[in-house]
């Protein structure tokens, strides 16, 4: 619970800052959303472990190997940092760049799953 009123705070705090610092100088704020965002994801670090390791669990109840969850967390944060920074491109009026970071993020979503597509074929090839 302290970590998300931290992470809320530290949200308000650059939000506010980035909105003055917006008038004046553009880069300045788009500097304090990126410094922001990165503080929040170094706050995150212990608990997405504590995540990765649950899942390695439920793998290994299901039988699965880690190799085979590899993938699925690729696209995960592929997705991730993708929606940050096309998000981050549209506050700062880049709507057209941001649209290229979404392709750029889908086609590397998609190379990264191709793992599991050829898992899902080879299933299918079985039944």
């Amino acid at each position: 619970m302290e970590l998300v009123i931290k992470s809320a705070a530290l949200a308000l705090v650059a939000l506010v800052l980035a909105v003055f610092l917006h008038r004046y100088s553009p880069q300045m704020a788009l500097l304090t959303a990126l410094c922001a965002c990165m503080l929040l994801l170094f706050w995150l670090i212990p608990q997405l472990s504590a995540l990765v390791s649950a899942a390695g669990n439920l793998a290994a109840q299901a039988g699965l190997s880690q190799g085979e969850l590899l993938p699925l967390g690729k696209v995960m944060a592929v997705a991730i940092c993708t929606r940050l920074t096309s998000e981050l491109c549209r506050d700062n009026g880049n709507r057209a760049l941001a649209a290229q970071v979404e392709l750029c993020g889908a086609v590397c979503g998609l190379l990264c799953a191709l793992p599991l597509v050829k898992q899902a074929l080879g299933l299918l090839g079985a039944i």
